[in-house]
């Protein structure tokens, strides 16, 4: 059985890590078994191929990180039911939504809210330390935790933008997401496919994630996506 490492389970997902949840959910549609294990954070660049969560050990003892990597690594290995049908056009549409969230939406969604409000990071890392007061030692650790998540932010130029305009961006990402899943019950149509795995988890990590921010209460009032969300809660249990 497969075994996926992340951080620690929050409101309604499985892991505060949004590709870790990601992965978690692809698995689940995909009928691949998993056990899920929170691993220890100050060990990451040790445990981890790449330094971040998630990563995997597969059946062979094999360990491998990157949620997309590891999705297209499981596609080629176990087969996959979601792709039954799928176009070539289809295909091209999955990758670039998959970009937008994982490469746009998750910067102003999760990094901007959680990491950059100092309030909000101080319960953020409450969460993640699963405790309601921050031993020192906690704190010194999450603080270089958090700095190591906003030098990524600095470096891929989102500082150079106001919380406005980001913002802004997250409710055009939104509006993406709800024009292209429309009336129908999943992302691509009347099938699950494995982008589904990436959307929810961007929405889940959103809409119920327990801050107060633009791109939240915007996502909220999408009808559509929020039905979705119920849907697949329903359906699959995610």
């Amino acid at each position: 059985m497969i075994t996926l490492y992340g951080s620690t389970p929050g409101w309604t997902v499985p892991c505060l890590g949004p590709m870790v949840t990601k992965l978690a959910y692809y698995m689940t549609l995909a009928g691949i078994a998993y056990t899920f294990v929170p691993t220890d954070l100050s060990q990451l660049d040790r445990d981890s191929p790449n330094g971040k969560v998630p990563f995997i050990d597969d059946e062979n003892g094999n360990r491998m990180a990157d949620s997309t990597l590891i999705i297209d690594h499981l596609r080629q290995k176990y087969g996959d039911a979601l792709d039954r049908g799928v176009t070539p056009r289809e295909e091209a549409q999955m990758v670039a939504f998959n970009r937008l969230v994982d490469e746009h939406l998750y910067w102003i969604a999760v990094v901007q809210p959680r990491y950059v409000d100092d309030g909000d990071w101080h319960r953020y890392l409450c969460m993640i330390a699963n405790v309601t007061e921050l031993p020192p030692e906690v704190k010194a650790f999450g603080d270089a935790w958090r700095a190591r998540v906003l030098n990524g932010f600095n470096n891929g130029g989102w500082t150079r933008l106001s919380a406005e305009v980001l913002y802004a961006r997250g409710r055009t990402d939104i509006d993406a997401l709800s024009d292209q899943l429309g009336d129908r019950p999943f992302f691509m149509g009347d099938k699950p496919r494995w982008i589904d795995a990436t959307v929810l988890s961007i929405l889940r990590h959103t809409i119920d994630a327990p801050f107060s921010f633009d791109t939240k209460h915007y996502g909220a009032s999408k009808r559509n996506l929020v039905d979705y969300m119920a849907r697949m809660k329903s359906d699959y249990g995610i």
